[in-house]
């Protein structure tokens, strides 16, 4: 039973590689090219000659230029983070007008959201607290459900979630990574349209080809880029429910496996996720102790 699900996980890593990866990389210069040889009659020309060469030099071109996008998805896939905070707003601090306007915006819409009692679940969802606000939607639509652990029970879902996946079943994890693997699929698809609408133009200015061609391909790979960002805001809607959920449900499990006290109050509960927080994160040995192995209660009431 654990074989063949360390064999799903190893199969879903390497479709994720591949999906969100290697085949965006591997097309975006045939795609980017394909309008302007298109447009000039070119194709059929390029069909021909590459038919022409020996095989060994076919061999060679289309060996070197897999290779060549292999060793580039290599470093997308390293970067999927990085990408994801592109798209959070993160750089955007290198900008404090950019940064600011963002900012004020969402906060504006969160409290036009807060104020109408019907579009609770819409701000849960869509935004953290006021203070927490990022400048991009999708930015804090997982930034809200990243501070749910710790708005909720006083937990940092940052120090935690290493430490929870290790005592959630092996099916939930694999429904959490898929979800993420969704959103890093539209958020590459995202960058893969501006690129396109970027390398497209330049090929066919490149090629003598027409305005309209160019224009057309900028239009095109905009529109998609945007398509594809407002997909990734309800992949991230849902990959935060995991995150949301997951926690909820197996946290008493990984204090267990912690041995901690397991809390009788919301009061107490805090407390003990904020002394875990301070001993992982600076040290600070908790307060409670340790009975035969097995966490007793506080030294004082919980509540």
């Amino acid at each position: 039973m654990i074989d063949s699900l360390l064999d799903r996980a190893t199969a879903v890593l390497e479709r994720r590689f591949l999906t969100n990866a290697f085949l965006p990389v591997l097309l975006l210069l045939p795609a980017a090219a394909l309008p302007s040889l298109v447009e000039g009659g070119r194709l059929n020309q390029v069909v021909a000659a590459f038919s022409a060469l020996p095989l060994a030099t076919k061999l060679l071109v289309a060996g070197g230029y897999f290779t060549f996008a292999w060793f580039l998805a290599v470093i997308v896939a390293s970067q999927w983070r990085n990408i994801i905070r592109l798209f959070e707003g993160y750089p955007l601090a290198g900008w404090p007008a950019v940064d600011a306007i963002g900012k004020h915006w969402h906060r504006t819409q969160s409290a036009d959201l807060d104020a109408d009692s019907a579009e609770w679940f819409s701000n849960y969802l869509a935004y953290p607290a006021s203070d927490e606000v990022l400048p991009t939607r999708l930015g804090n639509v997982m930034r809200a459900a990243e501070r749910y652990p710790l708005d909720r029970y006083g937990a940092d879902l940052i120090l935690v979630w290493p430490r929870l996946l290790q005592v959630i079943p092996r099916e939930s994890a694999q429904d959490v990574e898929e979800a993420r693997g969704r959103l890093e699929f539209v958020l590459v698809l995202a960058l893969w349209f501006a690129g396109f609408a970027a390398l497209a133009p330049v090929f066919a200015f490149s090629a003598r080809g027409s305005a309209l061609v160019a224009v057309s391909c900028l239009m095109l790979g905009t529109g998609g880029a945007y398509a594809a960002y407002l997909s990734g805001i309800a992949a991230a809607a849902e990959y935060g429910e995991y995150l949301r959920a997951l926690f909820d449900t197996h946290r008493f499990a990984l204090l267990r496996q912690l041995n901690a006290p397991i809390p009788t109050t919301l009061r107490g509960e805090r407390q003990l996720w904020r002394e875990l927080g301070d001993f992982v994160g600076r040290g600070i040995p908790p307060r409670w102790d340790y009975d035969h192995g097995v966490a007793g209660p506080p030294d004082s009431a919980a509540g």
